[in-house]
């Protein structure tokens, strides 16, 4: 059957900016130009769908999406509306008393303490007092943890547990754990005990959050850190044909774990980045080498203001980072690393940059993941030069914009995030979210990089670092394709290519920045076939 698609068509293809009609035939775009263009190729019997409002775009793609994650806090203690520990201490409690045949009490990640009155993580024996006979684990956005004392027992933390290199083991006066893990290598300990919903929440999980996903206007995400559990999720959705969100997975590499554990993982999977087919396939490996900046963990040139002996956690050694991109560069897998401090950010190009000299790392799609506190013109005209790419989360500097105002002025935040930077040195850039830590909207994080705003005030911050309708827009289709190793199937609208797209309220090229905020997604097809919307 073929359809024709009416209305106002943003292409993102430079050959063909604008269209009035797209044709659509057993999954592909068939032809796109002029109504009457495009009826003649699709022929008579050919059914139409028309928008008389708005633009209809590519499908957005999120190139940084915890996607199981966002579903999976559907089964877990949710913490996200906390805002007081006697809050999380009541949620705690009373998912406990709902499910007393679940062996680990254990929340989702999309909390934050800075919404919190007391400003800090609650403790081992706060949590004890609500749920003490059950092991409770409640991590906090990849970086964090807390554990109650049944849970440190379980893992072996205790007083006498050094803290591990990358990570941070917080402590009462005497020396005991007081509860609060920082960085992979402290919590893993805990984690790697928790057992995870049954398979069949794990796939509703899945399903729930890809229809939600859709009424957002995505048709794609990069899911970076994935272990094999989660993948094979994954596969078993693929398998059914209930994957309707185009995945590209990112298997983590874990620096709680020997250095040649990880090196025999990544040998051992026998593929590389790119296989797979067009609804799921590898992306590259995903790793951390420092922590988050609203958590102080995050890598710095210089102490935190705040704290004069703190610059930070680098969380996978240098030595160990090395060996792993070596590998990676070897046999073929591309390579997303975290870094998110201007320190950070050095050692990893650094790296890359040897590694280039023996592997030309050019056509890998080698990533920096968040690089947002002040990558300087050095770092980018290197990215620039090595083929580096950035998946940037504008929702982020929303989000955690009025902490780190607070902790590092004004002048600093504006040119945190500094996309327009970015852009303007070079560096292709995707754009994404970090769901479940920041919201998954991409109108959300288009809006941002138009406005430079963050919570709490109507002042832009930064806005010499602001992008205009179209580059934002191309944030979320041509250039998130890329990344996502896509491009030669989605991304663009153009005959061919597969029939991914979204239809909005607005056309946000040229609409009012503050109207994308909260667009309407009227409608949203993956293959032609219509996933939201009427």
């Amino acid at each position: 059957m073929t359809s024709i698609l009416r209305g106002n068509i943003i292409t993102m293809n430079p050959a063909q900016p604008r269209a009035e009609a797209m044709a659509v035939r057993a999954g592909r775009i068939l032809a796109v130009g002029t109504l009457a263009e495009v009826r003649q190729a699709a022929g008579a019997g050919a059914r139409e769908l028309g928008f008389g409002r708005g633009a209809i775009v590519p499908g957005l793609i999120d190139t940084h999406n915890h996607m199981y994650w966002t579903g999976i806090q559907a089964c877990l203690v949710d913490l996200g509306s906390a805002r007081s520990i006697l809050e999380i201490q009541h949620a705690i409690k009373a998912y406990a008393d709902a499910n007393p045949d679940v062996e680990w009490i254990c929340s989702g990640t999309g909390w934050h303490v800075a919404n919190l009155a007391e400003q800090r993580y609650p403790t081992r024996q706060e949590i004890d007092a609500v749920c003490a006979d059950r092991p409770v684990y409640l991590p906090r956005v990849g970086h964090a943890a807390v554990a109650n004392s049944l849970a440190l027992r379980l893992a072996g933390i205790d007083a006498g547990t050094p803290d591990p290199v990358g990570g941070k083991i917080e402590r009462e006066a005497d020396g005991q754990p007081n509860g609060v893990l920082m960085e992979p290598p402290a919590f893993e300990p805990v984690a790697r005990l928790v057992r995870p919903p049954t398979v069949p929440q794990q796939l509703q999980a899945l399903r729930d959050v890809q229809r939600a996903y859709h009424a957002a206007g995505l048709t794609g995400v990069m899911e970076p850190g994935v272990t094999p559990e989660i993948m094979s999720i994954y596969q078993q959705l693929w398998a059914s044909s209930e994957l309707s969100m185009r995945t590209v997975l990112m298997p983590l590499a874990d620096a709680s774990r020997p250095l040649q554990h990880t090196l025999d993982r990544i040998a051992g999977m026998g593929v590389h980045s790119g296989f797979g087919d067009a609804t799921l396939k590898f992306g590259g490996i995903k790793m951390f080498l420092d922590g988050g900046a609203s958590l102080g963990t995050a890598l710095m040139r210089e102490p935190y203001p705040d704290e004069r002996c703190n610059c930070g956690i680098q969380v996978t050694p240098t030595e160990s980072f090395q060996a792993i991109a070596r590998l990676c560069a070897r046999l073929g897998w591309s390579l997303g690393v975290h870094v998110v401090g201007g320190r950070a950010i050095d050692i990893a190009l650094e790296v890359f940059a040897e590694i280039d000299r023996e592997y030309p790392i050019r056509d890998m799609r080698w990533c920096l993941i968040h690089a947002y506190l002040w990558p300087d013109a050095k770092n980018i005209r290197e990215a620039a030069r090595l083929g580096v790419q950035v998946a940037t989360q504008c929702s982020m500097q929303y989000t955690f914009g009025p902490l780190l105002v607070k902790r590092f002025g004004t002048a600093m935040m504006s040119v945190a995030t500094p996309v327009r930077s970015w852009l303007d040195g070079g560096v292709r850039v995707g754009g994404g979210s970090d769901s479940p830590i920041t919201p998954y909207a991409p109108m959300l994080g288009m809006w941002q990089a138009r406005t430079r705003r963050i919570a709490g005030t109507d002042e832009p911050i930064g806005r010499l670092q602001a992008v205009s309708g179209e580059e934002a827009l191309a944030m979320y289709t041509r250039d998130a394709a890329y990344l996502s190793f896509s491009e030669h199937e989605r991304g663009i609208l153009q005959p061919g290519l597969l029939a991914d797209w979204t239809a909005l309220a607005v056309d946000p090229v040229v609409c009012d920045a503050e109207s994308l905020r909260d667009a309407q997604v009227l409608a949203t097809a993956v293959g032609g076939e219509l996933v939201h919307g009427a």
